[in-house]
């Protein structure tokens, strides 16, 4: 099932992006 697989990935990518966002705002508040 190469689609399940791909789906996968895709999920590793986002949670990756939200963790870039967080450092983000940490930075605006200092």
């Amino acid at each position: 099932m190469p689609s399940g697989k791909k789906r996968k990935r895709r999920k590793i990518a986002t949670h990756k992006r939200k963790k870039k966002r967080r450092a983000n705002r940490h930075k605006k508040k200092k």
